[in-house]
């Protein structure tokens, strides 16, 4: 024993600190391998690429870039305990104020399935509880702003790709993919998802077509048929039948916004909350709403509750019915 003691005398601080990381990842029982961050972050990476959207994608590259930065490449996932999650988010909030959230969402569900791998024991990220968020209304244009909007929207295409997205609450991906296979103008109905291409939420959903979006969709069926045969070409497509891609559309649309000088907070995805906002303000139900937007849950749509204001000016109305022992009004006092 005391020859050990001796050869731990010769080790400095660091040599033992090192010593111990050595120590921790020397695989267990039931664990055959050490999977460090950046082995986890390759392979969940994959999984959703071939798996979710490209923007979802997108988003998960940059929160394990944002885990990987902070702990380093090389440390085991499973050494990560409360204590070190805790400061990492402590140092997303201060390094990432407004988007925070996401990439801690983001990462709940990733270290979900490092569990399901045997990879992690618990998840940690699901025991912090963040701040509550102060909840902030959805930015939405109406028809006369719209009008505006347009105006500034020099191509035709991006002009009707625009008015159409207002008038279904279409996401833009979802619009960017419309095929005419999809578009039955007889019934006047646009159908969302199939085989070929898979909606947000999952589910196939069926959107009425409103008499302005006709007009647009009726017009260039008519001129496609000249060139191309109707068939599963896209709607809105360049002359040579190739789609355009979601950020053409959406740089127009924020372009035409600010020579409008409309509210700078509003951008492509506005319109989807437009369509909304303007249904519930004439009040369309909830539960319709939340059908034509595919939302998976009735929460979800009760951002535009706030938007329907009869009933709330109904309830208030009681205070004007005349009282039967009305408050008396206390006189002036003399001076």
């Amino acid at each position: 024993m005391e020859g050990f003691n001796n050869i731990l005398k010769q080790f400095s601080a660091e040599d033992i600190e090192k010593l111990k990381v050595l120590l921790s990842i020397i695989p267990s029982q039931d664990q055959k391998e050490v999977i460090t961050l950046r082995v986890f972050a390759e392979e969940y990476s994959n999984l959703i690429k071939e798996n979710r959207s490209a923007a979802y994608h997108k988003s998960v590259i940059a929160s394990l870039k944002h885990l990987t930065d902070y702990f380093g490449c090389q440390k085991p996932i499973h050494s990560l305990g409360l204590k070190d999650v805790e400061s990492f988010i402590s140092h997303l909030q201060r390094k990432v104020v407004k988007g925070y959230r996401v990439y801690v969402k983001t990462l709940k569900a990733a270290f979900n399935k490092a569990i399901d791998w045997r990879y992690v024991k618990e998840n940690y990220f699901l025991k912090v509880k963040l701040p509550k968020k102060q909840q902030v209304n959805p930015a939405y244009i109406n028809e006369k702003q719209l009008t505006l909007i347009c105006e500034y929207i020099d191509v035709a295409t991006a002009r009707d790709f625009v008015v159409t997205a207002f008038y279904t609450g279409m996401r833009l991906n979802e619009l960017v993919n419309l095929t005419w296979r999809n578009v039955n103008l007889n019934t006047r109905i646009i159908t969302v998802g199939d085989e070929e291409f898979t909606t947000k939420g999952r589910n196939q959903r069926y959107i009425p077509i409103c008499d302005e979006v006709a007009l647009i969709l009726t017009f260039y069926q008519r001129e496609k048929e000249k060139i191309i045969p109707i068939g599963n070409n896209y709607v809105f497509s360049k002359p040579n039948g190739e789609k355009y891609t979601g950020d053409y559309f959406s740089k127009a649309f924020k372009k035409a916004c600010r020579a409008a000088e409309t509210d700078k907070s509003i951008h492509f995805h506005s319109l989807r909350h437009s369509f909304a906002s303007n249904l519930a303000q004439k009040g369309v139900s909830l539960y319709t709403i939340k059908e034509l937007l595919g939302h998976s849950s009735i929460s979800t749509t009760e951002i535009y509750s706030h938007l329907n204001l009869d009933s709330l000016k109904e309830a208030i109305k009681v205070f004007d019915q005349p009282h039967l022992n009305p408050l008396p009004i206390k006189e002036k006092a003399s001076i």
